[in-house]
């Protein structure tokens, strides 16, 4: 599968099961002296987490571009070390704003992974 038919896989099903889909926030984050850039999936929902915003919806999701560059996630120095670490990314994410919680967030991620995208028989034994 492309990278483009992760994505609109994954918003289509966290949509089939009632999330918004709302679009990536921009890298370079305007209106928060606490953010230089976007370094993860949750920042443009930080105001709705600290209760100084009320959410469009209790069920979210989004493909959200990422940038690390410095402070706690520093990748720069890992970065070509290894396969996994970049400094340019991008986050898909499912958020529930007092909707759901651990059981079906893991229900959805089982089905998502092992029945939605038609994935070949698992056998972890």
């Amino acid at each position: 599968m492309t990278s483009s038919e992760i994505r609109q896989q994954f918003l289509d099903f966290f949509q089939s099961k009632g999330h918004l889909i709302v679009p990536s926030a921009p890298i370079v984050v305007k209106n928060d002296p606490t953010l230089m850039f976007t370094n993860a999936g949750m920042n443009q929902f930080k105001d709705y987490f600290l209760g100084n915003d009320k959410p469009k919806s209790s069920r979210i999701a989004d493909t959200q571009k990422c940038l690390r560059v410095s402070g706690k996630h520093n990748d720069l120095e890992e970065v070509g070390v290894d396969t996994y670490h970049h400094t340019m990314f991008e986050m898909l994410g499912n958020w529930s704003f007092g909707d759901y919680f651990k059981v079906e967030a893991i229900a959805w991620s089982w089905e998502l992974s092992l029945k939605s995208i038609n994935c070949p028989r698992i056998d972890f034994m």
